[in-house]
Formats: C-alpha cells, sequence, structure tokens
C-alpha cells in the first residue's frame, strides 16, 4: 500500500476482504504467506505487538466504551502511559506531563474529525456516523499510527455525513501522513476519496490500480454480477 495514501479494497461479498483486515491486524492466522509491513515480516507477531508497530483498526461496528464520554473514549487510545506502572504510578511527576500532552492531543484529533464540539456527550447520544467518527479518533491516538485498517466506514450512514467522514480519513491521510486500508461497499462515494484501489474476488486480488479503473475493469464487473 502506497505511504501516506488512502487504499481501497472492493470486492463481492464473500470475496476475502475482512478475513485480509483480520490477518493483517492479527485477529486471524493465515493457511500460507507473509505479512510483510514496512520491510519487516510480522506473521507471526500478536495483535498487541503489530499495534506497537503502528499498526491500528476499527470495526464495521463501532466498539465504544458506552459509559465514558467521547473525550473519554478517545483518550484511551494513547498507549504507552508510565502512569499505569505499579511503581512509576506512585509518582506523579513521573506521568503528569504525558497526561497533559494525550489530553491535548485529544481534542485535536476530535477537532479533525469534527467532534470537538460533542467531547462531553456520551456515544449513546451520537448518530451511527458520528460514532465512526470517534472511532476514528481513537485510531489516532497512539503514539505512532502508521496503518489504520478500517472496515466499512461508511455502511448504513446518510450521504452527508459519509462524504464527512472519508473527507476526514483524507485529510488526515495527507496532514499526518498515516496509510490507510478502507474496505468498503458504498463505491459511488468512497472512489472519490481513495488513491489506490484493490479488488478481490474469492480470496485473489483480480485488479489494483486508480480507483475509478479498477471499477471499470471487466473482471472487477463480473465479480460484482456474478457471471
Amino acid at each position: 500500500m502506497p505511504r501516506g495514501k488512502v487504499t481501497l479494497l472492493i470486492g463481492p461479498n464473500g470475496s476475502g476482504k475482512t478475513t485480509l483486515i483480520n490477518v493483517i491486524s492479527g485477529v486471524l492466522s493465515p493457511d500460507g504467506g507473509s505479512i510483510i509491513f514496512e520491510g519487516e515480516d510480522i506473521t507471526r507477531l500478536s495483535p498487541h505487538e503489530r499495534f506497537k508497530r503502528g499498526i491500528v483498526r476499527s470495526f464495521q461496528i463501532p466498539r465504544l466504551f458506552q459509559n465514558l464520554s467521547v473525550m473519554e473514549n478517545t483518550i484511551v487510545g494513547r498507549d504507552g502511559n508510565p502512569g499505569e506502572s505499579v511503581v512509576r504510578g506512585l509518582f506523579k511527576s513521573l506521568w503528569v506531563e504525558f497526561e497533559k500532552k494525550a489530553f491535548s492531543d485529544t481534542f485535536g484529533k476530535l477537532e479533525f474529525t469534527g467532534l470537538k464540539r460533542l467531547s462531553e456527550r456520551k456515544p449513546g447520544e451520537l448518530s451511527g456516523g458520528q460514532m465512526k467518527l470517534l472511532e476514528l479518533s481513537r485510531t489516532l491516538m497512539p503514539l505512532n499510527p502508521k496503518l489504520v485498517l478500517i472496515d466499512e466506514p461508511i455502511a448504513g450512514v446518510n450521504p452527508a455525513l459519509a462524504h464527512e467522514i472519508l473527507a476526514s480519513i483524507k485529510k488526515v491521510s495527507a496532514e499526518l501522513n498515516v496509510t490507510f486500508l478502507i474496505v468498503e461497499h458504498r463505491l459511488d462515494i468512497a472512489v472519490e476519496y481513495a488513491d489506490y484501489a484493490y479488488a478481490m474476488h474469492l480470496g485473489r486480488v483480480i485488479a489494483a490500480g486508480e480507483p475509478r479503473k479498477v471499477l471499470e475493469d471487466p473482471k472487477v464487473i463480473e465479480s460484482y454480477l456474478g457471471v
């Protein structure tokens, strides 16, 4: 995937898109082959070890803490807090600056995704699209996010908010040099925001390249028509 760009992963239901995301993130183990990230074979690394290398993900159905505010749901994505250490946690001077920086960064991420004005609300007070934006905010909170895997970020979202979500992703990618791999079925909207695209069918890549050209590829059209 091109670094710092938005890559779109498309294909009909059952083609293997979500399975691929699960394999890259370490949720599933591959039957064969290798996963290479920044020149390193990470095939056998656990999910948390991949996270430490900068691979983060969200899910098709947002997984949020319902009793926490938007701000709190975002800040929990920050890793490496020295205050979580049994010993260091006893000495405020060792973690207070970390928490101040995390707090400041949280509002920066919420501003990126347009949720700053909703920072005190609970997830139950948000729309489905806003919950997906909240998950995006949280995926950007680790100290060093490099690759963000997102499964259907605009599924079930009204068109206006769908554009807002994808515009936020595009902005983050461009300004923070974060790479995105997005699985999405609403191709008429998603294609506007992608820099590159892969099409899958029956577990294999059948086309790759400029997004609109991939959509027009006869093999891709056939895979969607089931012929």
